[in-house]
C-alpha cells in the first residue's frame, strides 16, 4: 500500500505544485506505466511464496524512485535532468520487465 500513497502523492506534488520540467505527455506516460506496474504488482496473481526486504526494495523502492526521477529530475543536482530521466525510465522499465518474468514464468 504504500507504492499506492507515493504514486498519489508523487502525482498530487506534479499537478499542484509548480516546478516540474517534465512534460505532460511524458508525466502521463510514466503515470500510466507507473499504475500498470501497480496493479501487476499487488491484484494479479501469482504472489511469491516468501518475501525479503530486497524483494521489497526492487519491486516497492526502485520503481518508485525512478517515477519520481522521471517527474522531477530537477532535484539531482549532480547530472543533467535528461540524464535523471533517462535513468528513471531504465529503471521503471527494468523493473517492469522483471517483475512481469516472475509473475509468469517464476512464481
Amino acid at each position: 500500500m504504500i507504492e499506492t500513497m507515493v504514486f498519489v502523492v508523487l502525482g498530487f506534488f506534479y499537478f499542484f505544485v509548480e516546478g516540474s520540467e517534465t512534460s505532460l505527455k511524458e508525466a502521463l506516460i510514466a503515470m500510466a506505466l507507473y499504475g500498470i506496474y501497480l496493479i501487476v504488482y499487488l491484484l494479479i496473481e501469482p504472489f511469491p511464496a516468501m518475501t525479503s526486504k530486497y524483494m521489497g526494495q526492487l519491486y516497492g523502492l526502485l520503481p518508485a524512485l525512478s517515477f519520481g526521477a522521471i517527474l522531477f529530475p530537477h532535484f539531482n543536482q549532480h547530472s543533467p535532468e535528461i540524464v535523471t530521466k533517462a535513468i528513471g525510465w531504465v529503471g521503471l522499465t527494468t523493473a517492469f520487465i522483471i517483475l512481469c518474468y516472475f509473475k509468469w514464468l517464476v512464481w
